[in-house]
Formats: C-alpha cells, structure tokens, sequence
C-alpha cells in the first residue's frame, strides 16, 4: 500500500506541473460522486404504496396525516405528495402551482453539484494533453541544445514522462463521465415519478369531490320532485 503511493508520487513528479491540478480535480470529483451515492442512496422509496396509502384516506374522507404515510421515506415523491395533501382544499390552480415550483426544488436538489462534475470531465482530458504538449516541447527543445547529437533513450524518456498527463486525464475523465451519466439518469427516473405522481394526486383529489359535489345536485334534484308533489297534495 505505501509502496503504490509512493509509486503515484513518483508518477505525480515525473508528469509536470499539470498533475497537481489533475490530481486536485479527481480528490474534487471523488467527493461529488460520494455525496452524490450517499444522496440518491437517500432518495430510494417505494412511491405506490404511499400513494395508495393517501388515495384510500382521501376516498373514504378519513384525516390524512402525511407524517404517519410519510414516515421512513424521505424522497423527493414522498415530499412532493406531502405538499399535495396539505394543499388539497386550495384551488386546483393553486395546487398545481404549488407542486411545480416543489418539483422544480426538488430537480434542483438532485442536480447539485452535478455541473461540477460535468466541468471536470471535460477539462481534465484537456490539462493531459497540455501537459503532454508542455512536456513534448521541453524533449525536443533537449534535442535542438545538443543539435541532434542526444540519446534517443534520453528523448523517450522525456516523451514517456509528457505523455503521463495525457493518461492521468484520462484515467480521471472516463469513471467521472460514467457516473455522470449514471446519476442524469437517476435525476431523469426521479423527475418523471415527480411529474407522474403529482398529476396523480391532482386528478384523484379533483375526482373525489367533483364526485361529491355531483352526489350533493342528484340528491337535492330528487328531493325537488317530491317537495311539488307534496304540494300540489296540499292544494
């Protein structure tokens, strides 16, 4: 373990001054990805039974109470029906405000500090190759000191050590656009349950009391009837 360390100082040393900024942006980039794991890790739940769980309060009238539903999911769906049910007896314009600007905190969040690694993936490649270019240019200005008259093992191994940044920006570059990639898809699979559930919370709390309130119009249109009849009896 000391012995590969070592090894990477080496390497580090050999490789110019453009591995200090590529190694920076790798101990940069480590950290996003492990916030990012440990955040999306968080963000697991199980958004089905939890809208079943509010859709059969809000069908049988009964109290909702989104800490008892909502209670061990801590995700952004879980969040978003929570801000649904506490809205519901506000206008449906109102509600759907309310769950836009939410869903759109909500992608916010999942997308923190993704542009980070975004800026690292693409500028790393491009500090190797500096370095490499920096790095060429110092061998072959060896070679025009001594007017050609250099050991070609003494040219390649300054070519050797150019080319070292170009594989450290590599090396970084290419797990770094592979977890990018992982986690845009992780913020697209979220934004669509948010948008999906949202609408599903919508329409099944406008149903029920458009259901209610046509219950209410038959009632009282049955009840008109009956109250003539009952007159023109009278008369």
């Amino acid at each position: 373990m000391v012995a590969t360390f070592t090894s990477g100082i080496e390497l580090m040393g050999k490789g110019g001054v453009m591995m200090y900024p590529i190694f920076i942006a790798s101990v940069i980039a480590f950290a996003i990805i492990i916030e990012r794991l440990v955040f999306f890790k968080k963000c697991n739940e199980n958004p089905d039974d939890i809208f079943a769980a509010i859709k059969d309060l809000v069908r049988n009238n009964k109290q909702v109470s989104t800490t008892d539903i909502c209670k061990g999911n801590e995700g952004p769906v879980s969040r978003i029906l929570e801000v649904g049910i506490q809205a519901r007896k506000e206008p449906r314009w109102k509600l759907e405000e309310k769950l836009t600007v939410h869903g759109q905190e909500e992608i916010r969040d999942l997308r923190k500090n993704l542009r980070g690694l975004e800026v690292i993936a693409t500028i790393s490649p491009l500090m190797g190759l500096l370095g490499t270019v920096v790095g060429m240019v110092k061998a072959f200005n060896k070679v025009a000191q001594y007017k050609g008259q250099v050991d070609p093992s003494l040219l390649a191994g300054g070519i050797w050590e150019a080319l070292l940044t170009t594989a450290a920006g590599l090396a970084l570059a290419i797990p770094v656009v592979i977890m990018l990639n992982y986690f845009e898809r992780k913020v697209d699979s979220i934004s669509f349950l948010l948008g999906k559930y949202g609408q599903y919370l919508i329409h099944n709390l406008y149903e029920e009391h458009e259901g209610s309130a046509n219950g209410h119009s038959s009632h009282s249109s049955k009840s008109e009837p009956q109250e003539t009849e009952l007159t023109s009896q009278a008369l």
